[in-house]
């Protein structure tokens, strides 16, 4: 759309929303000029780098977003799967694509913590973080205990077979039903219920790593557990993998 047909357009859909008294879309542009009016106004004096002129700028794609940000961003993607068994991400510095974070709590020393790292938070920096390089894990400079009634991981192998990539299949370990679900290769396992009802969810379609619940077409990201269909729905509880020697091995007692 041309810039003069858009402001034309505007103009007419402000003059129709004043004579419907839309007083929620009056308000929404009225906001609009709020963000936008400081923003530009600081832009047109050259102070591109003030905070509000960089987040406008960023808005639009038309100004660097810092490292920092982008990294934070791509690791709270990851985060809800570490915290589901007691650990703690945090990031220690951005240096040139190489990103530094301690994995803390009960994920310190943890089977499963080289595993969670190397899949889950790689996966999420190479996705999200263009530059990134390399993931560098370092011991956390003070101990952090798990909070009171968070267990410690306890693995425990399981005959999880040939599944072959994009494939599913449901263990049961401990009277736990578990669905297992092939990534690229990576095998990934979640509590087996869709979070809507608890139907089992392994007659479900596997499209890269969104699983589509078979009974109401809800979708899950099995690397995380989260919503992939952008409701504000609750996810699926994600159960930790660890492995060792070729086997696979869950730790149901913390998911």
């Amino acid at each position: 759309m041309e810039f003069d047909e858009a402001v034309a357009r505007l103009d007419a859909l402000v003059e129709q929303l004043e004579r419907e008294g839309d007083q929620r879309a009056l308000e929404l542009l009225q906001l609009v000029d709020a963000i936008h009016r400081p923003a530009l106004a600081l832009i047109v004096d050259g102070n591109r780098d003030h905070p509000v002129a960089r987040a406008l700028l960023a808005m639009y794609d038309l100004g660097p977003v810092d490292d920092v940000v982008l990294v934070e961003e791509a690791l709270d993607h990851v985060r809800p799967y570490v915290e589901s068994h007691g650990g703690r991400l945090d990031l220690l510095g951005v240096d040139d694509g190489v990103v530094r974070v301690t994995l803390s709590g009960a994920c310190d020393g943890c089977a499963g913590s080289e595993v969670t790292l190397r899949r889950g938070v790689e996966e999420a920096l190479r996705e999200r973080y263009p530059a990134f390089r390399e993931l560098v894990a370092e011991e956390p400079k003070v101990v952090v205990l798990p909070l009171a009634g968070v267990r410690r991981p306890s693995f425990q192998e399981i005959q999880a077979g040939a599944l072959e990539p994009g494939g599913l299949r449901a263990v049961d370990v401990d009277g736990v039903s578990v669905l297992l679900a092939n990534v690229e290769g990576e095998i990934y396992a979640l509590r087996n219920g869709c979070a809507v009802d608890g139907l089992a969810l392994e007659g479900g379609r596997l499209v890269g790593s969104v699983l589509v619940c078979p009974w109401h077409n809800c979708a899950y990201d099995v690397r995380t557990g989260r919503r992939a269909d952008d409701s504000p729905d609750p996810g699926l509880t994600p159960v930790p993998v660890a492995l060792r020697e070729g086997s696979v091995q869950v730790a149901v007692n913390v998911a």
